[in-house]
């Protein structure tokens, strides 16, 4: 008797022992899974898109336009503020994100000063500066209130500008001197994100030390750091060139790479808006292939590495960094050049 019971007992320990195994090994699998879809549906970069068509001709619709559908489908997923598991483990696509709110706020900083105004002395219009305001809100804020709600409501406050356009109550002034400004302020992101994909972990570079007597400008006031007495143990001998060690971590590269990618996408979606709405000028100034270049360079930047490598000069693997940082680079020579031909 006692041996029967003990039989059954082996078996329903068993019994349970199997089932439980199935029940944990589903309960993994859904987990893993689940991690998958999310991971995956939130490392979708977005696409270029044409620019919107006007319901009626006005000055600045599409370029308003396209800084509000950039904005839509940016922050109806906004994930650099992100604080809960999987998607805070992600760092690619955030970064991208604010890339694409730099160089959008860039933009309506330039939409506030300038555009949105006939003359310097004319008062700014109070929803492209609503906008700006909101659009400078912290990017990593997650509540009281939200970064992302700050930013959508920059957008309604667009849309209402927007909508003043069509109804004649507002002004866009496509001026040339005005086009200038908005390139100067691209080009300096540019060069500011250049510099960071230039420094990519371990590289040395030459630089020129200045001789004192020959330097015109005093360099501003630096903090003292300390520096290892091996690091650079001879002093720089002025008018030679010394190597320059970066110092970005290994950690930072992908985050200056898809920082600057970010950017980059809004600067060619907005260059295609220029392309519109300053049509008249850039006739006028023969500039208009020089803008279809700009565009075409800018496609080229969108390049999905599967891990953002940094090989050194003859090394078999690639150097995305300084990849798109040549990239880039050819763009900021252009837009300089664009400059220079709608001032003359």
């Amino acid at each position: 008797m006692a041996e029967k019971i003990t039989e059954k007992l082996k078996l329903h320990l068993e019994f349970i022992k199997t089932h439980l195994t199935k029940v944990i090994l589903g309960v993994s699998g859904a987990i893993v899974l689940f991690i998958l879809i999310v991971f995956i549906a939130n490392s979708t970069f977005p696409s270029f898109f044409d620019p919107p068509t006007p319901p009626q001709p006005t000055p600045g619709w599409v370029f308003t336009s396209t800084v509000i559908d950039i904005g839509d489908q940016m922050f109806d997923n906004w994930l650099p503020n992100d604080l809960f598991w999987p998607t805070a483990l992600m760092d690619n696509r955030p970064n991208f994100q604010l890339g694409e709110l730099m160089m959008l706020n860039y933009t309506v900083f330039r939409l506030k000063e300038n555009l949105a105004r006939l003359r310097s002395s004319d008062p700014i219009d109070s929803d492209c500066a609503e906008a700006y305001t909101l659009l400078s809100n912290d990017p990593l804020k997650w509540i009281f209130p939200s970064a992302e709600s700050r930013f959508n409501k920059a957008m309604d406050y667009l849309k209402d500008y927007r909508q003043k356009l069509e109804n004649n109550q507002a002004r866009f002034s496509p001026r040339a001197d005005n086009l200038s400004e908005l390139l100067t302020q691209y080009v300096s992101l540019l060069g500011s994100l250049n510099y960071n994909l230039s420094r990519a972990p371990g590289e040395l570079r030459l630089k020129q030390v200045a001789h004192p007597a020959t330097s015109s400008i005093s360099p501003p006031p630096t903090p003292a750091i300390p520096v290892p007495a091996s690091s650079n143990p001879a002093s720089p001998i002025p008018g030679q060139p010394e190597l320059e060690t970066n110092h970005v971590a290994s950690s930072e590269v992908d985050d200056n790479f898809y920082l600057a990618q970010g950017a980059a996408y809004v600067l060619r979606q907005m260059m295609a808006a220029i392309k519109v709405d300053f049509q008249e000028i850039l006739e006028v100034k023969k500039a208009t292939e020089l803008v279809d270049d700009i565009i075409l360079t800018l496609d080229q930047s969108q390049f999905e590495p599967l891990i953002v490598l940094n090989g050194d000069i003859g090394s078999i693997t690639a150097n995305h960094s300084m990849e798109l940082h040549s990239i880039l680079e050819n763009t900021r020579q252009k837009i300089n050049n664009l400059i220079v031909m709608i001032s003359q």
